[in-house]
């Protein structure tokens, strides 16, 4: 009898050994370059971390084909590819080590971003005081920071994951449209890919989108319906190559792909909408870090002036030097934006958002989305005319008399100098 239990006990033991010895297996055969030295790679630590995978998982699409992250680093052999999914995103990460600057502000950002990444996953190596990030750290900061500002927007927006369907396969006519997936309406996650090298970035743009630019690249993969944004810090004259600079130019551009994916990626979201909003959310990571976007051969008019608030009420008592909302709210081209209509159009944005979230998601609402309802086929046939009604049922403004409504605040709430 003793020697039977003492057998069941030593088989029971071999079963429980067997994943973990699975897993040890597995880590084993990674270069060492793969195995983060925060998680050890182990599924529950990823877990508290809100992790789904290191890879290798389907990212974009070349032609007809999906394209999985062992495409990729196939194809970038030279570099050491970072990957980590997370529950809304796909990220890919070349950067290397970065000195955490004698700059307060920067240290103050950096160790609460830290200690909350710490105490969220349990993980006391993570220190909240580094002299630099090194490249798992880098990876982890990026997913931190674009997961929190995915909740971000949905909150503004007014949703939550539930709200959007499963797949395709459960849209429903006559229920109200949400897309036509779980993302945010997407069928497919948001893709972010970051580099240092802009050649490197740029052979994998050419390889995989068809692309040659000297610029950030948001793209959409019709196939797997996701929306990337590619950059490298290389890029905007080397100023990305800042952490905090980095951070800014990536909520500005997630921000674009989470409007223009909000209930399905079928048409543009008006220019206003999207640059306005993307600046808002920019200016709130660091007001000195501002991204300007621009069309192919008609680069972005940008400015390193960075004291928006007083130079929109100085801007606001003389209309020659910037577009009235009636005029800029039909533009559908990021060329005909000049730095003072930057500059204002974020302001209305500013004004608008400080008049609460359940307004702007009724907007949004007005504006994205837009379906035939006896076919769910996209109709972006008269936008103007959507986003006039949007704002008169949001706000309860018009073209007409949204700047005098937003000139009286902006001079009881921007300071002059």
């Amino acid at each position: 009898m003793r020697f039977s239990k003492l057998l069941l006990l030593a088989s029971c033991a071999l079963l429980l050994a067997a994943p973990a010895d699975a897993q040890r297996k597995k880590k084993d055969k990674l270069p060492k370059w793969k195995i983060d030295p925060y998680t050890k790679n182990d599924p529950k630590v990823m877990k508290r971390l809100g992790y789904l995978s290191y890879g290798p998982f389907e990212f974009g699409q070349r032609g007809d084909k999906i394209v999985t992250t062992a495409d990729i680093d196939k194809h970038l052999s030279y570099e050491q590819i970072l990957w980590v999914e997370t529950e809304h995103l796909r990220i890919g990460s070349m950067l290397p080590k970065w000195s955490v600057p004698m700059d307060p502000k920067v240290k103050k950002k950096l160790r609460a971003e830290l200690e909350h990444m710490q105490a969220k996953s349990g993980i006391k190596k993570i220190k909240v005081k580094p002299r630099s990030l090194d490249r798992w750290l880098r990876l982890h900061l990026i997913a931190q920071r674009m997961e929190q500002h995915y909740e971000l927007i949905q909150q503004w927006l007014g949703v939550k994951d539930e709200d959007f369907p499963a797949d395709p396969s459960k849209v429903i006519i006559g229920e109200t449209y949400m897309g036509m997936g779980p993302y945010l309406g997407q069928t497919g996650k948001y893709l972010i890919l970051v580099s240092e090298s802009e050649g490197s970035m740029n052979d994998y743009l050419k390889n995989f989108t068809g692309r040659d630019t000297q610029f950030g690249q948001r793209w959409n993969f019709k196939l797997p319906g996701s929306l990337l944004y590619g950059v490298a810090t290389e890029m905007q004259d080397y100023r990305l190559k800042h952490d905090t600079a980095l951070h800014a130019n990536l909520v500005f551009n997630l921000t674009h792909n989470l409007l223009d994916g909000y209930r399905f990626y079928s048409y543009e979201t008006p220019v206003w909408i999207k640059v306005g909003l993307a600046h808002y959310f920019e200016r709130l990571i660091s007001p000195k870090w501002n991204t300007f976007d621009a069309n192919e051969g008609s680069p972005g008019d940008a400015k390193n002036a960075w004291k928006w608030a007083p130079m929109a009420r100085k801007l606001i008592n003389n209309k020659k030097k910037w577009a009235p909302f009636s005029t800029a709210y039909t533009w559908r081209d990021y060329g005909q934006i000049e730095f003072n209509d930057h500059v204002m159009i974020w302001s209305r944005w500013d004004y608008l958002m400080s008049l609460g979230p359940e307004k702007l998601g009724k907007f949004m609402m007005g504006v994205k989305g837009r379906v035939d309802p006896k076919t769910y086929h996209p109709d972006d046939s008269d936008l103007v005319g959507a986003t006039r009604e949007a704002l008169r049922e949001a706000y309860g403004l018009s073209p007409l008399n949204i700047d005098e409504k937003w000139a009286e605040w902006v001079k009881e709430n921007y300071p002059t100098k």
